[in-house]
């Protein structure tokens, strides 16, 4: 028995003289309201691109990025250059210094690694690397 939604059709296969019989019958089905998906539960993960700082002359170049896992509370790198990558290994054991809105603090990456991440853009980060924004995703995507 073949289905469509909403419709029944029904087929005799048997054969009587050539002849098909062919019945078509309609039902009516109760329509459900769609169900809201929250995304408030799904896990974050926040990523930082950093780049060796060489413009106005040249274009920035790419060093690697900061990846933060909301659902673990761990830091990892994805991404690194091969020229940079010990210099990042490094930094990423480290604190960082922010100068924000005229203030200049220290955000420590084994307390708070969040926080860490998210202030990179405003950290003065040694030898000329820098990161311009940080990008949020679900870490499912």
């Amino acid at each position: 028995m073949a289905r469509k939604k909403g419709t029944f059709i029904v087929m005799d296969d048997t054969v009587d003289d050539e002849e098909t019989e062919e019945t078509v019958l309609l039902e009516e089905v109760d329509q459900e309201l769609p169900v809201g998906v929250t995304t408030e539960s799904v896990p974050k993960r926040f990523i930082a691109n950093i780049y060796v700082e060489r413009e106005p002359l040249e274009k920035d170049i790419f060093a690697g990025s900061y990846v933060y896992w909301e659902s673990t509370n761990t830091i990892t790198w994805t991404d690194l250059n091969p020229k940079y990558s010990s210099d990042l290994e490094s930094m990423i054991q480290s604190d960082i210094q922010v100068s924000k809105e005229g203030k200049t603090y220290l955000v420590s990456r084994w307390e708070t690694p969040k926080e860490w991440l998210q202030s990179l853009p405003w950290a003065n980060l040694r030898d000329r690397f820098i990161s311009k924004d940080v990008v949020v995703l679900y870490e499912t995507e």
